[in-house]
């Protein structure tokens, strides 16, 4: 078990310096660099001990022929995730780690379709209106032994909750699966990867659309979604790296595949006593839905430690 001092290093300090008196301030520096380092990499392993709080920010930018074929110009998508990270100590040998995954989304909706009912019949035109509200929830548990960097394995389940403030914010399904990750933690880099994939099992069969017609039913697709988070991030200094972790997800419902590659960074500090991870990211889709599909993506991510109790870090079983 690492050590409690590791969440607080402000704390180590202190008492470093009650120990060796006032002339050992270099000593006390070059401990709390060390404390920092050590920590920066607990929190890069998903399956430490810390507990952490993700605070996410993705805005995208989404184009395709369908906007172009309606006079209609690139729409911003906008999703926070807020992401509690906690680490439970399950018997001396395993350990679970509980992450609910927060979405606030905020997207450019179809607030109504103008429909022609002559001939020819179909969509000429498009309103959009802006919807802010909550998204789907997914809640992920994953499990491991007592793997060391710097190779760590988990695997778990991976649940998608309906519940949507708005039925054009979520799936409208309840979903679920399994999940697992791998990661290899270096000395100079940090490469793996957390997987996750659900199956529609309940839900809405369908959703109403304003038309100029009328209300319109229309069909909700089933869910069979598969998320794959791949990380390369190589460290420039213990507690600062240059990387990216984007998203691919593949829509095997519609066989579509949104692939992007990303570069940005991040860096551990201090904001009082509180340890932070701060970082940024741009991602760009190599591969999407030409019709509608993400082309650019900024992340901004915040990333505060929390306390972890003590009885968290003591085998519960």
């Amino acid at each position: 078990m690492q050590s409690p001092s590791l969440l607080f290093p402000a704390q180590a300090e202190l008492t470093t310096v009650g120990l060796m008196g006032a002339g050992s301030s270099s000593n006390t520096s070059a401990s709390e660099a060390e404390e920092q380092a050590k920590l920066a990499e607990a929190m890069a392993n998903p399956l430490s001990y810390l507990w952490m709080i993700f605070i996410q920010n993705d805005t995208s930018w989404w184009d395709g022929d369908i906007l172009g074929r309606l006079n209609k110009g690139r729409r911003r998508q906008n999703t926070t995730l807020i992401m509690p990270v906690l680490s439970f100590q399950l018997t001396e040998e395993w350990k679970t780690i509980f992450r609910p995954v927060i979405p606030i989304n905020s997207f450019n909706t179809l607030g109504n379709l103008n429909v022609s009912a002559g001939s020819p019949s179909g969509v000429t035109g498009v309103d959009f209106e802006s919807e802010t509200g909550l998204g789907d929830m997914v809640l992920w548990t994953a499990f491991s032994n007592k793997y060391e960097p710097p190779y760590v394995f988990g695997f778990g389940s991976t649940m998608m909750l309906d519940t949507a403030s708005d039925e054009q914010l979520g799936t409208g399904k309840w979903s679920a699966g399994p999940m697992g990750m791998a990661m290899y933690i270096g000395e100079k880099w940090i490469i793996g990867g957390i997987a996750q994939h659900w199956w529609s099992f309940a839900g809405d069969n369908s959703m109403k659309i304003n038309t100029s017609l009328g209300p319109l039913e229309v069909d909700r697709p089933d869910v069979n979604l598969t998320d794959l988070q791949y990380i390369i991030r190589y460290r420039l200094t213990p507690t600062t790296n240059i990387g990216a972790a984007p998203n691919i997800r593949y829509n095997w419902e519609t066989d579509q595949l949104d692939l992007p590659i990303g570069i940005g960074g991040d860096t551990l500090i201090k904001i009082g006593q509180v340890p932070v991870k701060i970082g940024a990211e741009i991602h760009h889709y190599v591969e999407r839905n030409e019709n509608f599909g993400p082309e650019w993506m900024l992340r901004i991510f915040f990333v505060p430690i929390i306390p972890a109790p003590e009885w968290s870090r003591k085998p519960l079983f």
